[in-house]
């Protein structure tokens, strides 16, 4: 690295340089061009960017051209007359994008539409998480291939959002409106325009981490317009669910807009699993249709529910031990998850001409997450008596963020360029705390207690949820484990440019840059502080090749940085920096990838696929003394494919599927015997599907499938623990009754196929059965 760094900030600062100069030299272009008449020719010809449908001309243009030529040309001939008629130009009608499709992102680091963007990006519309009734962050990127999730234990283990991307988790590189959304949260959507994910190794648009890839949350800010939607939903298990969306123009610049939202219910086929939220986002936006906007926005979410671990794995590997899905073996007097989060956001964006425009956004935010659950484990091979262990954890992150963004259009040595430049700051404090949490006798429960003391075992067979809680619960008490509170404490500074060059009328050539510092301290009493000082630089390069305007071939390669410490305290597994690991490099992380995408049937339908290799290496392994040293190395192999749009007017799609062959290609020299064995949480297959058809004006009917091979928990040379496949089925049907107001009907898990959800090496999720939900949506 030290070798390295030097050679690779000389080539940083090459690279700016010879921006530098070719921003000031286009400047003296474009002052040129500025001064210079247009050219109508070359106005009409010119077509629209991709994302950017031109309107078509009304269709009673031409004939009053005609007649206009007529009444000009009167003594001409016919013949004369209907020549200059057949070499008017024709006028190309494009159909509007489909409601499925997103061909452009709000994000100045795509500096191409996605068609023209060397990566798999995948965007999930609001479109279809109103059509599949989508509530959940979680339940929302379970629409995408290729994504799976953890489940938490213990306190270093949170019970929360943990996407786990190609393979690798990516709790810590999710972001809203481009801004990096540190904490331990359970996320909701009523609040949520997109939802964007990039695949692979992408450090240089997330920073530290992003080895699976990274997410991006569109939020909903202010329209130059009035309307007021909302939605009131009930169904089975207790469902009922409330929304509003309500714009308000103040005057012809300024416009308010309130999201609110208010959630209740019971998981479908599991007993005593509820979850209780309410959430509110107002914004309001100074300057919109002016060269300056300024966007203030807020975010409440408060979440109230029951953690659920579910089902153990036996220790000696397989499937989770077969229960009753409805069983909950946790207590109802004592577990509870309680979420609160808070998000302030100022973004002031500068239009200077056509060209180029300024952005500089501010976030602040407050996360907390409070827990006890139980957790049930046998308690031993054999045994069929169930360990009620007690895991708890309390977490508080307070984070402030600005980043400012340039982004512009230029011409150099006769190739245009669309670039972005961007510095960033962020500052983080994050609480981490444990609970102690002791039966009626005084015993420490986090690892079980004695069957002896009243409700600390129950057989498999049977558990009441309701049985009281005779024991105490005191903050910070387990003093041998997570022990005094932890504060950990990062401060990031970045700077990233991206440039996509017109090479010419077919060749696009992508590049990205990225450096990072990256500073954390972590200070327990007690101990020893740790710290870990990283100089991060990562990159991307991509070639495409357009073969028509509608095609686009590419070829990419990224990277990515991990250093001791990315998750800032939360989360444990080996992104938490300890003494073992906080001197140690960053892991590293490249992707290879090859693809096509390809805008069908009049550009309304979206296909891509891609092939690609990732290829983590320097991962954090164990040295067989107690130390940690950067040995270890993953690679994953795969192929994805996937649809977004309309296959007719009435016809929609969105999906994909996935194939993913991830191994451990070194676990290090203390197991070697475990190198060559599948890694966790990466299903070789993955499809995803949801479709809708108008079979009438009033009436549209949906349906849609979501299908996995088995994935495996837990790997080791001896011992296998999985989840099994499953095909899970869901359906619509949406009656329009009014141009106002329509009725939607959702049923998910048709057939109430039980499989789980998520994993952990120790136990399994169960997944919701069947349900059913009717909603009234409103629009004015």
């Amino acid at each position: 690295m030290s070798v390295l760094f030097p050679t690779r900030m000389r080539a940083v600062a090459s690279v700016a340089a010879l921006y530098c100069s070719g921003f000031f030299v286009s400047a003296v272009h474009a002052q040129a061009a500025h001064t210079a008449p247009a050219t109508p020719g070359a106005s009409a010809a010119a077509s629209p960017a991709a994302g950017s449908p031109a309107t078509a001309a009304p269709s009673s243009a031409a004939p009053t051209a005609n007649a206009t030529d007529a009444g000009t040309s009167a003594g001409t001939s016919a013949t004369t007359s209907a020549a200059a008629e057949a070499t008017l130009p024709a006028v190309k009608v494009m159909s509007a994008p489909s409601e499925m499709q997103a061909k452009t992102l709000d994000s100045y680091k795509f500096t191409s539409p996605l068609i023209d963007t060397p990566r798999s990006v995948t965007v999930i519309p609001q479109e279809v998480l109103k059509e599949k009734n989508v509530t959940t962050f979680q339940d929302a990127l379970r629409t995408v291939p290729g994504i799976t999730f953890l489940g938490g234990d213990a306190a270093a283990n949170p019970s929360a959002d943990r996407p786990v991307i190609r393979g690798f988790e990516s709790r810590n590189s999710i972001f809203v409106d481009g801004m990096r959304d540190s904490g331990v949260q359970n996320r909701e959507t009523f609040d949520v325009e997109n939802i964007s994910v990039v695949k692979g190794p992408d450090s240089v648009y997330a920073g530290r981490g992003s080895v699976g890839g990274s997410i991006d949350i569109t939020t909903k800010t202010p329209l130059n317009e009035n309307f007021i939607n909302g939605s009131v939903g009930l169904g089975t298990d207790s469902y009922r669910r409330a929304t509003v969306d309500w714009n308000q123009k103040l005057n012809d610049t300024t416009a308010i807009r309130l999201n609110a939202m208010g959630h209740d219910a019971d998981q479908p086929g599991r007993t005593d699993i509820y979850s209780q939220r309410w959430g509110v986002a107002p914004s309001i936006a100074f300057g919109l249709n002016t060269p300056t906007t300024v966007t203030l926005s807020y975010y409440h979410l408060n979440t109230y529910d029951m953690p659920d671990f579910s089902v153990p794995f036996r220790s000696t590997g397989g499937t989770p031990v077969p229960t009753n899905r409805g069983q909950f073996y946790g207590l109802n007097a004592r577990d509870y998850r309680r979420g609160q989060n808070d998000t302030g956001e100022v973004k002031v964006e500068h239009r200077f001409n056509d060209a180029w425009k300024l952005k500089n956004t501010t976030m602040f935010g407050r996360s907390t997450l409070d827990y006890i659950a139980t957790n049930p484990q046998l308690t031993s091979a054999t045994s069929n008596i169930l360990s009620l262990q007690a895991k708890s954890g309390k977490y508080a992150t307070n984070s402030v963020a600005n980043q400012t963004e340039a982004n512009g259009k230029f011409d150099l040595y006769g190739m245009r360029h669309t670039l972005t430049a961007g510095v960033e700051f962020s500052h983080e404090q994050d609480l981490y705390e444990g609970y102690l949490v002791t039966d009626s006798k005084g015993n420490n429960i986090r690892s079980g207690g004695p069957c002896t003391v009243a409700y600390n075992c129950t057989p498999l067979a049977y558990w009441n949820p309701n049985n009281p809680w005779t024991g105490s619960v005191l903050l910070n008490g387990d003093k041998s484990f997570p022990g005094p509170a932890t504060h950990t404490q990062t401060n990031i500074a970045s700077a990233y440019l991206f440039d996509s060059v017109q090479l010419s009328e077919r060749w696009i050539f992508n590049a990205g840059l990225r450096f990072d510092r990256f500073d954390v301290t972590a200070q327990q009493a007690g101990v020893p502080d740790l710290s870990n000082t990283s100089n991060l630089f990562s990159y991307q390069f991509g070639l495409v090749f357009k073969p028509v305007q509608t095609l686009s071939l590419y070829a990419s390669y990224g990277t990515s940085a991990n250093p001791p410490g990315a998750n800032s305290g939360l989360g444990g597994g080996t992104d938490q920096i300890t003494a073992a690991n906080q001197n140690l490099a960053p892991e590293r992380s490249r992707n290879i990838e090859v693809g096509a995408k390809w805008d069908v049937l009049h550009e309304r339908l979206s296909l891509t696929t891609a092939l690609f290799q990732t290829d983590k290496t320097n991962a954090r392994v164990s040295d067989g003394l107690g130390g940690t040293i950067n040995a270890g190395s993953q690679r994953v192999r795969g192929f994805e494919f996937g649809f977004a749009g309309n296959v007719t007017n009435q016809w929609a799609v969105f999906g994909g599927y996935s194939y993913l062959d991830a191994i451990t290609t070194n676990a290090g020299p203390t197991s070697p015997q475990n190198s060559g064995l599948p890694m966790v949480m990466v299903p070789k297959h993955n499809f995803t599907l949801w479709t809708s058809y108008d079979v009438m004006p009033k009436l549209t009917v949906g349906a849609g499938a979501t299908v996995s091979s088995e994935t495996y928990a837990s790997v080791s040379s001896t011992t296998r623990k999985w989840i099994p496949g499953y095909a899970r089925f869901d359906a619509s049907a949406t009656w329009r009754v009014t141009k106002k107001v329509d009725l939607q009907l959702n049923v998910n898990n048709i057939f109430d196929r039980q499989y789980y959800q998520s994993a952990y090496p120790i136990y399994a999720t169960w997944a919701p059965g069947r349900s059913a939900m009717v909603t009234l949506n409103f629009y004015q």
